[in-house]
């Protein structure tokens, strides 16, 4: 069963090994590079994907409405950000993506928002199939080459 865990010095490691398929790459940044810029990024929250004692992945949200900077241009008003979702390679395909929509669906709610708002890399390999077939849709808007979409709660 996936559970949501705090980063910390004993979980860092094995998050940070994880590792999407070469293919992926473009698509999401890695758990390092995520954990490091959620230090500079206000209202971010950081958890850790698992299944037991194995980690599975990395789940990252941003309370944009509630940023200090303000909302900006292609940000969706009324919405928590799903920041970064990734899961590993050897866990993909097991019900853990959904599984994580579920959990920051729920943390969209907890905030107070309506709709949920994410990104997609503008890719052949995208995993815009995956988001849409759990109700995302398009916004037309695009952010640092990447397609905003939303769904509603």
């Amino acid at each position: 069963m996936l559970e949501q865990r705090e980063v910390t010095r004993e979980t860092l490691l094995p998050l940070i090994k994880l590792k999407v398929a070469p293919d992926q790459e473009k698509l999401v940044a890695s758990n390092a590079v995520t954990i490091a810029q959620a230090a500079y990024e206000p209202q971010s929250v950081v958890f850790g994907l698992w299944d037991g004692d194995e980690a599975v992945g990395l789940l990252a949200m941003i309370n944009l409405p509630r940023h200090p900077d303000g909302l900006k241009p292609g940000d969706v008003p009324d919405a928590a950000y799903l920041w970064r979702l990734l899961i590993s390679a050897e866990h993909q395909g097991k019900g853990y993506g959904r599984a994580a929509i579920e959990m920051a669906k729920q943390i969209a709610r907890d905030w107070g928002y309506s709709k949920l708002a994410a990104s997609v890399v503008d890719a052949p390999n995208s995993n815009m199939g995956f988001y849409e077939a759990l109700g995302f849709r398009q916004t037309g808007d695009v952010v640092e080459d990447e397609l905003v979409i939303v769904m509603d709660l």
